[in-house]
């Protein structure tokens, strides 16, 4: 095995995969109470257990099903726990390690074949705190691989959806036709499920409207693909397609937040080195701040509104160098003998 782990395998028992996650947490309550866990421990992992499947059925807008408890979703919650919830780094550590334990009980009863958290790493000070983006270059290759991948049209758009809005994978994945203002000189995406349930519009500039125009055509009976067409034929909001979803999955259903991330984690994981291997959905939110801050500085109220901020203490985040950009900087003192 890679990085030290040790993937735990057990014989699966295949009416278990039925079972209700909820439902087990009572058994897994009475097993951590039988192996002497204090109390304190015991509720902290049954309420870390609750919130994580809280958080999917809101994300999938159905509850968790033991064949989707993969390391994909589990890595998407930490996710969520850092980046959008700003919980401290030992709340997040407390919880993944509550799910790991979770999970090696769920390995050892038989409900699983195979670990979903052996490589779930816990996050430390300065993941913690890092809000950095990708270079030129790296969003270059990351659009490259996403042009030459299966569903390459589909992709592509989505990549370039997120970079260019910095909306959140969830609130991406949710989108429908009628989320969308789809215009030959503008657009606008709606954002009916934000953070906190809040309600926000966002400009759709042509880049994204131009890889959204080339998705769309065909579904739209579009022979050739162009922004001025898809605008044209772009579903009304009180037509029938409105509440279509914007993203398909190969089977022609909507595309999951899961799916679209583990979409995502592919196309990172087939450029290889010319995309950082931890790069997720978050990072092209934190691509299009920190861009935004770079042509516009000090235009935090306006980053606020675009990212769904409630505080502008988040959105200060931001400003901070980013460690790449100090590690330059001291390589560039005067003091160091060898600077290029």
């Amino acid at each position: 095995m890679e990085d030290g782990f040790m993937e735990r395998v057990t014989t699966f028992k295949t009416n278990h995969q039925e079972s209700d996650p909820k439902t087990l947490l009572v058994p897994w309550q009475r097993y951590l109470q039988e192996h002497d866990h204090s109390a304190g421990t015991i509720k902290k992992y049954i309420q870390a257990v609750s919130n994580f499947l809280g958080w999917y059925e809101e994300e999938e807008h159905a509850p968790l099903q033991l064949t989707a408890l993969t390391p994909i979703a589990l890595i998407g919650y930490r996710n969520e726990l850092q980046h959008e919830q700003h919980k401290s780094i030992s709340t997040i550590n407390l919880r993944i390690s509550a799910l790991r334990t979770w999970c090696g009980w769920l390995i050892d009863q038989g409900y699983l074949t195979i670990d979903p958290s052996a490589r779930v790493k816990l996050v430390n000070g300065q993941t913690g705190s890092k809000r950095e983006g990708l270079s030129n270059p790296q969003v270059n290759a990351l659009l490259r691989q996403a042009q030459a991948s299966r569903d390459a049209a589909r992709n592509y758009a989505i990549i370039q959806t997120l970079l260019q809005t910095g909306i959140r994978l969830s609130e991406c994945s949710a989108l429908t036709f009628g989320d969308v203002t789809f215009g030959e000189r503008g657009g606008m995406l709606l954002v009916r499920a934000g953070k906190g349930n809040k309600v926000r519009s966002v400009p759709l500039n042509s880049s994204a409207r131009d890889a959204l125009a080339t998705y769309i055509a065909p579904r739209l009976e579009i022979e050739k693909p162009s922004i001025k067409a898809v605008a044209t034929k772009w579903p009304k909001s009180a037509s029938p397609h409105a509440f279509d979803a914007l993203w398909e999955s190969q089977k022609g259903g909507a595309l999951t937040t899961s799916a679209m991330g583990q979409m995502i984690a592919d196309l990172v994981k087939a450029a290889g080195s010319l995309v950082p291997e931890e790069m997720s959905a978050h990072t092209l939110r934190h691509t299009f701040a920190r861009n935004y801050l770079t042509q516009y500085p000090g235009d935090l109220v306006g980053l606020a509104a675009l990212l769904g901020h409630s505080s502008l203490d988040t959105t200060k985040l931001y400003t901070q160098p980013s460690i790449h950009q100090l590690a330059k900087k001291v390589e560039q003192l005067h003091i160091n003998a060898y600077s290029e």
